[in-house]
């Protein structure tokens, strides 16, 4: 959303706080407010709060990520060190305002209101706050996202190496994208406070915070998915993909409850889940599926990115995906698959970046 729009919807976002409490009224907004050292203040409300007047300091981003609100609360703290503006209270108004900045803004003493419903007001002895439920503004689907296909193989890249610095050109490289895409996602990944400068590049933080949001964010549907019925165990099926895709050169990694089991064989499963780079129907032919519409016991995955790849490696003579893919996909499957999800994370995943840290 750009900040033009935030500007337009903001005094309303911000009467409609105000209009949840009784002894609250406005009297006057004014946009665009200078002071002295030529700092701007977005909006500047009148207000009456139990009869007694106050003045409400706002200032407008169209991005609620950390460290945008973090350059909004250094510049709403430069105008308050102007007379005039000594006694306001201080508000951050943005499309969305995460559970992570409004714990920064808590913190710093500053009030915000979002475009989604969510808002926090003290003022004196009256205190008003209200949570929506999520974010209505994400597009998971935006390019510009960073949860889309290929941006999304830079978090790949610095979840496999969490520890690592990297520079934007070795992140390029290694996710195998432009400079650009790598920079804007360099940019987009501070702003969440994701990544952290060190002196020779980048850093990841808080890499569980960050798998979460993806799974939130991800489906295994976004694949095409193919469904089919085998008279075989789910081991055999797995053997013959296995052998089938090895003979022919076929990329291919197994996911869902299939990869969990090869990395815990203790895990129960009753179906198989694979990706195949290609040759979808002569491997399920060589294998002896039966495509069906409802009760598959195989499913054959169309990578959505050649990204589902990255970090793969051979358990057991077969190809697994990663953990981190595996944690996406189990994450969005039925059948116990948040528990399965959950395993991984505890065994595979924290444990490795534990390490880093």
């Amino acid at each position: 959303m750009k900040e033009v729009d935030v500007a337009e919807r903001a005094e309303s976002a911000l009467r409609a706080c105000f209009d949840r409490v009784p002894d609250m009224s406005f009297r006057s907004v004014t946009r665009e407010v200078r002071v002295s050292s030529g700092a701007c203040a977005d909006l500047v409300a009148d207000v009456v709060v139990r009869g007694q007047p106050q003045t409400i300091l706002v200032e407008l981003k169209s991005s609620g990520e950390p460290r945008v609100a973090r350059a909004a609360i250094a510049q709403l703290d430069a105008l308050r060190r102007s007379s005039r503006f000594a006694d306001a209270y201080a508000v951050f108004i943005a499309p969305y305002i995460s559970d992570r900045t409004s714990e920064i803004l808590r913190d710093a003493g500053i009030g915000y209101v979002d475009l989604a419903g969510n808002c926090l007001l003290s003022l004196g002895d009256v205190y008003v706050e209200r949570s929506a439920s999520k974010n209505p503004f994400k597009d998971t689907r935006s390019r510009a996202s960073v949860f889309a296909p290929k941006s999304s193989r830079v978090l790949r890249v610095l979840l496999e190496e969490p520890d690592r610095e990297w520079q934007v050109q070795e992140i390029a490289e290694a996710a195998s994208i432009s400079i650009g895409l790598a920079s804007r996602m360099k940019t987009a990944l501070l702003d969440r406070e994701w990544l952290t400068v060190e002196s020779t590049g980048v850093r990841l933080i808080d890499p569980e915070a960050i798998l979460r949001a993806w799974a939130e964010n991800y489906d295994y549907k976004i694949n095409e998915v193919r469904s089919y019925y085998s008279l075989e165990e789910p081991a055999q099926t797995e053997e013959r993909i296995t052998a089938y895709c090895q003979e022919e050169g076929i990329g291919y990694s197994f996911s869902g409850f299939s990869g969990a089991r090869l990395r815990s064989p203790r895990v129960r499963y009753s179906r198989v889940t694979a990706y195949v780079e290609s040759s979808w129907d002569r491997v399920a032919q060589s294998v002896g599926l039966k495509e069906v519409d409802s009760g598959p016991n195989t499913l054959l995955l169309k990578p959505y990115d050649d990204g589902v790849f990255y970090g793969s490696e051979t358990l057991y003579g077969a190809q697994v995906a990663s953990s981190v893919q595996l944690y996406l996909d189990l994450s969005s499957m039925t059948g116990r698959g948040e528990e399965a999800a959950e395993e991984i994370l505890r065994k595979e995943l924290l444990p490795k970046w534990h390490r880093a840290d």
